[in-house]
């Protein structure tokens, strides 16, 4: 499971600085102690020393501190109907009762989900909606890696179909007034397997490959290895030569001290730089 994973892996740097020893110090001493307390006890420590109740106010989710109150109207009337006596596993078989909803699976029904949640699972038919540069694959995506990520994530969504398949994107324009374009993933497969409602127009595919290429020019390595190291010496077309002081993945950028300036310059990494 996960919390076994994160236990054995608790003392990795890669928590470091998080609060993953204080979550799992929580689970455990949680475990040992509510036995033979009231639920309504157990709920009220745990919110509290968890800090999750406090951090929706800060955070001002009102949705989300209405479902808390429901919660605890729901272990109050439990309490009063059965006693405090009740024990946490009673209430927990208790609710499951109510919401399991996999206990009574509807007929003839849309089910909606994201891909991350359909890996693994099949079904006759699968729509996959909003297929634009910049949804899928999303906006956020600044990576080479990245972006075969989504790729793969793509190929989950259409492998899910057994019978039929269906893929829609919108036209128009986005909010910042750019055009939207029918994503790459859909460009990407074989003409002769899609059918089209209506073919898009030989200019607007056009636009869209010089878009996904320009914009592809644009992403980045993950791995900073791939980058020019530190101290490398280049040369740009307009400041000429100059040395790397740093690397700044998140900005996409190298911090570039050259000879013919008194400050380091932030270079973006496709800019054409020739190592010296």
């Amino acid at each position: 499971t996960l919390y076994a994973a994160l236990l054995e892996t608790v003392d990795d740097p890669i928590f470091r600085g998080t609060q993953a020893k204080g979550f799992v110090s929580l689970v455990e001493t949680w475990a040992k102690e509510y036995p033979g307390r009231p639920v309504s006890e157990v709920l009220s420590a745990i919110l509290n020393e968890s800090g999750y109740e406090e951090a929706l106010r800060t955070a001002g989710s009102q949705e989300r501190l209405d479902n808390l109150a429901e919660l605890k109207q729901a272990v109050f009337e439990y309490e009063t109907t059965c006693g405090e006596e009740a024990t946490l596993e009673d209430y927990l078989s208790h609710v499951a009762l109510f919401s399991n909803s996999d206990m009574a699976e509807a007929g003839n029904v849309v089910r909606l989900m994201t891909v991350h949640t359909a890996k693994g699972l099949e079904f006759p038919y699968v729509f996959l909606c909003g297929m634009n540069e910049g949804i899928f694959p999303s906006r956020k995506t600044k990576t080479l890696q990245g972006m075969e990520e989504e790729r793969r994530l793509a190929f989950v969504a259409v492998t899910r179909a057994e019978n039929g398949l269906f893929l829609s994107e919108g036209e128009g324009r986005n909010h910042d007034g750019s055009p939207r374009f029918p994503s790459r993933f859909i460009l990407d497969i074989d003409a002769t397997l899609l059918n089209y409602t209506s073919k898009p127009e030989e200019g607007l595919l056009k636009s869209a490959i010089e878009y996904i290429h320009f914009t592809t020019r644009w992403l980045r390595p993950d791995n900073v290895s791939e980058y020019l190291p530190i101290g490398t010496r280049v040369e740009h077309p307009k400041f000429g030569h100059g040395e790397i002081l740093d690397i700044n993945p998140d900005r996409g950028a190298y911090l570039i001290k050259f000879d013919t300036l008194p400050t380091p310059r932030a270079i973006a990494f496709h800019a054409k730089l020739t190592q010296l």
